[in-house]
C-alpha cells in the first residue's frame, strides 16, 4: 500500500519535489486513455498545447474557477482541454499518487457523471486488453457536511495480480528512476492502479466536477482517510 501522503500546502514554500513520473503517463492510470491519445495528436499539431498543459498558473486558474480552493496542495499540476468537447482534465501529482479532476458542462457533463457513477460501467480501451474498471464498489463519503457519491475500483483485476511487479532495472541491475523509464514500462506501471472516484460538483454549479484519487502501480484499496485529508484543501460547501 502506498505511504500516507502529506499533501501540505504551497504556502509552506518547500522545495518543489522532483517529478518522478512522465507527465503523459499520469492520464493513463486514471482511465483517461482517449484523453492521452488526443493530447498526443494535439501536441504534434499545436506546439503551444504542451506549454499550456504544463503551465501551473494556467491550470490552477482553471481549477479554481470550478471548485473553491482553500490551500493549494503540494504537487505538480498539469491539464488539458479535450478538443471538440466541453471537457477539461486537470491532474495533481505527488510521487506515485495522483488526483484527476474531470470538468464538463452541459450534456457532456451529464453523460460523464452517469458513466462515472455507474457501478456496471467497465470502461477500458480494447487495445490495452483487460485494463478497465474491476471490482467496482459504490461508496458515499461524508465531506464537509455533504454526502458525496462515488466508486472505488482497480484498473486490472486483483485476482492473479496481488504481488507487486518487479522494479525496472538497467543493465547494471540498478533500479531505474521512473522519470527515465521507457514509454512501455511507464505505461504498464500507470495502468496498474487503485482508484477512489467521487462526484465533488459544488451545489448549484453549472459544470460537473468529478475527482479520481489514484495510487499508481498498486491494487491495494485507498484509505478513505487519505482521500478526506486531500479534500481538506477545498471548500466543497460553496461556489468558487
Amino acid at each position: 500500500m502506498a505511504d500516507q501522503l502529506d499533501w501540505g500546502s504551497e504556502a509552506k514554500e518547500q522545495p518543489k519535489p522532483k517529478r518522478r513520473i512522465p507527465v503523459w503517463a499520469w492520464f493513463c492510470g486514471g482511465g483517461c486513455v482517449l484523453a492521452l491519445i488526443t493530447a498526443i495528436v494535439a501536441a504534434i499539431a499545436f506546439g503551444s498545447f504542451v506549454s499550456n498543459m504544463t503551465d501551473p498558473d494556467e491550470q490552477w486558474k482553471q481549477l479554481e474557477s470550478v471548485v473553491a480552493v482553500q490551500e493549494r496542495p503540494q504537487g505538480d499540476i498539469f491539464g488539458m482541454k479535450i478538443p471538440l468537447q466541453d471537457m477539461r482534465v486537470i491532474s495533481i501529482q505527488q510521487g506515485t499518487t495522483k488526483v484527476d479532476f474531470m470538468i464538463a458542462g452541459g450534456k457532456a457533463g451529464d453523460e460523464l457523471r452517469t458513466q462515472f457513477l455507474d457501478p456496471d460501467a467497465k470502461g477500458g480501451f480494447s487495445p490495452l486488453g483487460n485494463v478497465g474498471r474491476h471490482g467496482v464498489e459504490e461508496l458515499v463519503l461524508s465531506v464537509q457536511g455533504r454526502e458525496l457519491r462515488g466508486v472505488r475500483y482497480t484498473t486490472v483485476p486483483r485476482e492473479g495480480n496481488e504481488s507487486e511487479p518487479e522494479p525496472t532495472v538497467d543493465e547494471n541491475g540498478q533500479e531505474v528512476d521512473p522519470a527515465d523509464m521507457s514509454v512501455g514500462d511507464a505505461v504498464r506501471m500507470a495502468l496498474r492502479t487503485s482508484i477512489t472516484a467521487l462526484d465533488i460538483t459544488p451545489e448549484g454549479s453549472g459544470r460537473v466536477v468529478l475527482m479520481q484519487y489514484s495510487h499508481l502501480n498498486s491494487l491495494e484499496p485507498i484509505p478513505d482517510s487519505e482521500v478526506l485529508e486531500f479534500l481538506r484543501h477545498f471548500d466543497l460547501t460553496k461556489q468558487p
